[in-house]
């Protein structure tokens, strides 16, 4: 069974880069072997990539089609805790959501648009960058609610059908 890792931490980053790139390529980019590519992504162990380390796996995770920069994210949670607390913030939470909900409309919308045999370029060009919009902004959801997960905020008491 395949350990879980808590989203946002130095080992959910660097075996999210070894799932898109492959243990090897991941280890070819940092510079080191295989074996240390899975000891940096279990979560029982406590070694991490050095800052170089971490750049290099960053930048092959982008240039092979990587939408952001796991371990740099992980590092700017470490560093800013401010940042950290603003985060957490879960009215902030709703504002988030809220941005998920108009992006992911108008990236269907505009994607409608474009599956229309006489779209035009312009239409299949809005409808990508609608839909990166989109992905922007669930990634920025995900930010938020690993945020609040680190600070060991759990949902309170509800009753189904009241908030």
């Amino acid at each position: 069974m395949t350990k879980l890792r808590v989203p946002g931490t130095w080992s959910a980053a660097v075996l999210q880069i070894a799932d898109h790139l492959g243990v090897r390529r991941a280890a070819h980019a940092a510079g080191v072997g295989d074996r240390t590519i899975y000891k940096w992504s279990d979560p029982d162990t406590a070694t991490t990539p050095t800052l170089a380390q971490a750049a290099a796996l960053d930048r092959a995770y982008v240039a092979a089609g990587g939408a952001s920069m796991p371990l740099l994210e992980c590092y700017g949670r470490m560093v800013d805790p401010a940042a950290l607390e603003l985060a957490a913030c879960p009215q902030a939470l709703v504002i988030e959501i809220a941005g998920v909900a108009k992006e992911a409309g108008e990236a269907v919308s505009s994607s409608l648009v474009a599956s229309q045999p006489n779209a035009s370029r312009a239409a299949m060009l809005r409808a990508l960058q609608e839909t990166h919009e989109a992905a922007q902004a669930v990634g920025s959801l995900s930010r938020r609610l690993s945020s609040i997960f680190r600070r060991g905020a759990t949902p309170g008491p509800t009753t189904r059908g009241t908030q």
